[in-house]
């Protein structure tokens, strides 16, 4: 059985060698530290290359690539700040010259010092970050999660009672909840308005998604999938495929210190759930597998996508 404390707090890198039709992967663990960077230029560099490793027994061995970026521990947070974004720095490579990619998308890096502006990134999510020094083709590579929340990709089947979406905390589904429980009393027209722990759906009056029929709970962050439909999130009359992207604004009382942080969900209705693409549901399986795995989820992932059907079959 997977150790999800252990595995959360290493920090996976490896090496790759890129050499004619040869790929070579080296893994190995790096050193820790804390650094916070200043404002710079910023570009969004992405990669839509999956990972090939899920940060599972990997042989130690630093030497092999010390220019893996280091951003000082494996989870890294926003924090707030008065005016301008929240950078941050690689601890290593100081000096070297090369190039920085991430993937999956989300990540704003500047792709020639590896500053990460992590008030224009989506938090919540597990990158893969590379260095390729320059003058060579080795490419090192390190994982780093960005902490906050997101919610699994998911098909929520009214029929069978299936209506809660509840939030994903720093990218790892088997941790516990930072946040309190709560019920159908818990939004925002019931007075709901968090507590010192959790704040959901922070915006606003006219500009929160409970004002758009997307019941999240202000406390636990649950979202209410069949509240939400039965009270007009697709209108009266919804036909298959409608869709509507909702942004939750949130704090959290973490490494993050209660900074604003916001994310914005994909609803999607069906009837049933034969009448969803088989395409869509094979996604959507992938990515839950992934994220149980640890891994990278492949591509874009986010926004999140939450399917609501109405029956089973």
């Amino acid at each position: 059985m997977l150790n999800t404390e252990n595995y959360m707090k290493s920090k996976p890198c490896t090496r790759i060698l890129l050499l004619p039709f040869v790929l070579l992967l080296v893994f190995f663990a790096c050193n820790k530290g804390d650094q916070a960077g200043d404002d710079t230029d910023t570009i969004d560099s992405t990669n839509t290359t999956d990972s090939t490793f899920n940060g599972n027994n990997l042989s130690v061995n630093a030497a092999f690539c010390p220019t893996a970026p280091n951003y000082g521990d494996s989870v890294v947070y926003l924090k707030p700040k008065n005016g301008g974004d929240f950078f941050l720095d690689p601890l290593n490579n100081i000096g070297v010259q090369g190039t920085y990619l991430s993937w999956p998308e989300g990540l704003k890096i500047n792709k020639n010092s590896g500053t990460i502006n992590l008030s224009q990134s989506e938090t919540g999510v597990r990158y893969n970050i590379a260095f390729v020094k320059k003058g060579t083709t080795d490419t090192c590579v390190s994982q780093l999660i960005v902490g906050g929340l997101t919610y699994m990709d998911a098909i929520y089947v009214l029929e069978q009672n299936d209506t809660l979406a509840k939030p994903v905390f720093n990218a790892n589904p088997s941790s516990s909840s930072i946040c309190d429980d709560s019920d159908d009393t818990d939004y925002p027209d019931n007075n709901g308005n968090g507590n010192n722990k959790c704040v959901f759906d922070d915006d606003v009056p006219g500009q929160r998604a409970n004002d758009q029929k997307l019941r999240v709970r202000t406390k636990s962050g649950f979202i209410n999938m069949k509240k939400s439909f039965d009270d007009g999130l697709f209108g009266k009359n919804p036909k298959n495929g409608d869709t509507k992207k909702v942004q939750i604004r949130y704090k959290l009382n973490d490494g993050s210190q209660k900074a604003s942080q916001k994310l914005t969900v994909q609803v999607v209705y069906y009837d049933k759930v034969s009448s969803i693409p088989v395409a869509l549901q094979q996604e959507i399986a992938a990515k839950r597998t992934n994220m149980f795995s640890y891994k990278i989820v492949n591509g874009k992932p986010r926004p999140p996508l939450l399917i609501i059907a109405g029956l089973a079959k």
